[in-house]
């Protein structure tokens, strides 16, 4: 495979037919807009606690990545401390609640002949943090290995841990208090090759397979401060060390600062050695001087480009009128002109969403975008089918990035936006293929009889019941839409009393009734006015404009009461009409959760799109009121809710869905696999390497209460080695495969 440059074919279908079908074809433009992108980019450096004000000064200047060091010489002879513990929550929740991610790094002194902690209380460190880094590893960007001698950079060492035995042990300790989709960076190429006892980079085979060396990348504190980087370079071979990270930067994060103008911190170093070693993160702010420099010799918005990756849409043909039941097709070309590649997981996604309803159906591809390298071109060929019971309709298409892990999936400050004019969907993330088609009963084409169908999105709704009760547990959010998104994002620190201070809004629906939810900074308190207003008619010119408001007001929760506007727009007068069902203070007592029955806004003229504007009132004329959104004279939230249900086609066969769970993954001694599969209908069961070859095949006998049970041999009793392997199981309608690793 030539690893300079290559086409990525991904194909997604059970067999190949021949057939005819409709198909727009789109040549998309590109852009050379500045903006923020999940794990890349420049960063911010903070020394000092997170606050959403610095939040907001990061998101202004395109930023999504924050460096955060602890620095901590009080803990050299002791445990952590609760209170440190809990200052470092309290970071990575500002982090979430704000949109960004952490690059984070504990050290014990910032001078070189400064003391740093023994090796068995650094070793204590790292287990108090693993519980923190298992609960936020999702807000983690990765890793600096940290802790050993000044700014914890492992060359110096007061307890003599500058030695590849004691550096080994540190990183590995760290490896293993994170979860296993998150990278550890280390100083130098050298300090790996030694760890490691191997001067051989990652290649395909070993990329992303969760193995210690494939989860251990790169960070150069010096950038182009000389000719070996102050260091970062072996002196007797910087080209075989940049020739390493050019293979290796390639499936794991580089990142770091530079540290000192010098003959090399040019622009035509820069670029040529940001591409070579495919740098990811830099440090906005040290050193000043050599960025200042890039930018006055014209190749800083080029850096601010190409950072990471930097995806671009070039052409796409898409099915144009679809019959439900059949096969939509979806082809498209893209190309990554950033430094590097995604290096933690990221889903690839299509959505397709009606445009009247939004209703909202998603296939979830099983592919790696991580794959997609630098200077790739990329080819995505996809045939999906629509569910026969899909309404007909105009619909959207749109490509998803967004994070894999659950909490943020759906939060577009986590989702990739691709670099082409008019694709970015800020409301939810998606990335239009400005295709428009129809789904029409009588339209032509072949019968879809693969697996991948465009399924209903849980939270754009089914008809079904929502999974909210109003019950002031709030776990059961996660999954839902939040309001205040960029750049209509709330922040808190804008009202002077924390108590009429609000955070975040969500929203949901199901079938009947509409699900609303806010926090504030403090506690809720007897006597203040807690408001959500409504634009029922979705109508600026109706209604009442509270101190205003750009929505006209036609319905209002004033703490549990819900009020109708009864005056002509200029007076305040309201008829009550009812109660919100709502519950505060059980769990977090500065959050409430309210619903309200759809046909209360049915009966006052909604057909299915709401503006809503939120306010808390205590009755202080010394303290102005909290609005959401901040510039709601000017703009009110909106959301569209469902208004049918979906009817099962009785005549339609869908194919069972199954799946595999394998526990523990990665394992060592034996894996548990699962599978609710009817063991009648299994023909064969298989593992395989990477390379497809056979490695284990079981009985269908073995498989026993829906359960089987490797120990990680071979078929001739021999153990695995540590690597990634696939457990296979056959029927006659399908295949099912379950990606597992080993770990000696």
């Amino acid at each position: 495979m030539d690893i300079i440059k290559k086409i990525l074919i991904f194909s997604f279908t059970l067999f190949i037919s021949v057939y005819t079908q409709n198909i727009e074809n789109y040549t998309y433009t590109s852009t050379d807009e500045i903006f923020a992108n999940p794990e890349r980019g420049f960063s911010a450096y903070r020394s000092e606690p997170i606050t959403n004000g610095f939040i907001s000064e990061c998101k202004e200047e395109n930023v999504s990545v924050i460096q955060r060091i602890y620095t901590i010489p009080e803990f050299i002879n002791q445990p952590l401390s609760d209170e440190f513990l809990s200052l470092v929550r309290s970071d990575f929740s500002l982090a979430r609640n704000g949109g960004m991610k952490l690059v984070i790094r504990f050290s014990y002194t910032d001078y070189q002949n400064g003391a740093d902690a023994p090796l068995d209380i650094i070793l204590t460190h790292i287990n108090q943090l693993k519980p923190i880094f298992e609960e936020n590893y999702d807000v983690i960007v990765y890793v600096e290995a940290g802790f050993i001698g000044a700014w914890g950079e492992w060359y110096y060492s007061s307890n003599g841990l500058n030695n590849t035995e004691d550096r080994r042990t540190v990183l590995f300790a760290l490896l293993d208090a994170l979860p296993i989709e998150r990278d550890v960076v280390i100083r130098t190429p050298g300090y790996k090759k030694d760890i490691f006892e191997s001067d051989v980079p990652l290649d395909f085979n070993e990329a992303f397979s969760g193995t210690y060396k494939s989860r251990t990348g790169a960070h150069n504190d010096c950038f182009l401060a000389s000719a070996t980087d102050y260091g970062t370079y072996d002196e007797n071979d910087i080209e075989g060390d940049k020739d390493y990270l050019n293979l290796d930067n390639r499936f794991v994060p580089q990142g770091g600062e530079t540290c000192t103008p010098s003959e090399y911190s040019g622009c035509e170093n820069a670029l040529i050695d940001l591409n070579r070693m495919h740098w990811s993160v830099l440090n906005k702010d040290y050193n000043a001087t050599v960025i200042q420099n890039w930018e006055n010799n014209g190749c800083l918005d080029e850096i601010k480009r190409r950072l990471g990756y930097r995806f671009s849409l070039i052409s796409g043909s898409y099915t144009s009128v679809v019959k439900p039941g059949n096969e939509f097709s979806i082809n498209l070309q893209l190309v990554n002109n950033g430094f590097a590649s995604p290096f933690n997981p990221r889903n690839l996604e299509f959505v397709i969403r009606e445009n009247l309803t939004h209703k909202r159906y998603r296939i979830k591809v099983d592919e790696d975008p991580r794959l997609w390298l630098s200077g790739d071109t990329v080819v995505v060929n996809i045939t999906a089918g629509i569910l026969p019971e899909t309404p007909e309709g105009n619909y959207s298409l749109f490509l998803h990035l967004p994070d894999s892990i659950k909490t943020l999936h759906n939060l577009p400050e986590y989702a990739i936006r691709l670099a082409n004019e008019n694709v970015w969907e800020d409301s939810t993330g998606f990335n239009s293929l400005q295709h428009n088609f129809e789904i029409n009963n009588s339209a032509s084409g072949n019968l879809y009889t693969g697996t991948l169908f465009f399924e209903l999105d849980e939270d754009s709704g089914s008809g079904t019941v929502s999974n909210i009760e109003i019950d002031g547990e709030f776990s059961d959010w996660a999954e839902n839409l939040k309001l205040d998104i960029s750049p209509n994002e709330e922040f808190t620190g804008d009202a002077l009393n924390p108590n009429v201070d609000l955070e975040d809004m969500w929203i949901t629906d199901d079938s009947e009734k509409l699900y609303i939810s806010y926090s504030i900074s403090g506690q809720f308190t007897q006597g203040y006015f807690y408001h959500v207003f409504f634009d029922t008619d979705n109508n600026t010119s109706t209604g009442f404009h509270f101190r205003g408001s750009y929505n006209g007001i036609d319905l209002m929760i004033e703490n549990e009461m819900l009020w109708q506007y009864t005056g002509d727009g200029s007076n305040w007068s309201w008829n009550a009409i009812g109660v919100a069902n709502s519950a505060t203070n059980l769990v977090e007592n500065n959050r409430i959760e309210m619903s309200i029955d759809k046909a209360t806004l049915s009966n006052l003229g909604t057909n299915n799109t709401i503006g809503l504007v939120f306010n808390i009132n205590d009755n202080d004329e010394n303290v102005e009121d909290d609005f959401a959104p901040n510039n709601y004279e000017q703009i009110g939230f909106t959301y569209t809710y469902k208004i049918t249900e979906i009817e099962e086609n009785p005549n339609f066969n869908k194919p069972e869905k199954y799946k595999i769970d394998a526990y523990p993954n990665p394992f060592n001694g034996f894996i548990k696999i699962n599978s609710n599969i009817d063991r009648n209908k299994i023909q064969r069961i298989a593992i395989y390497d990477v390379l497809g070859k056979e490695i284990h095949s079981f009985d269908k006998k073995d498989f026993i209460n829906n359960q089987l049970v490797w120990n990680g041999k071979d078929k001739f009793n021999n153990s695995v080695g540590t690597g990634v392997y696939f457990f296979t199981i056959y029927t006659k309608e399908q295949v099912l495969s379950k990606k597992i690793i080993y770990l000696k």
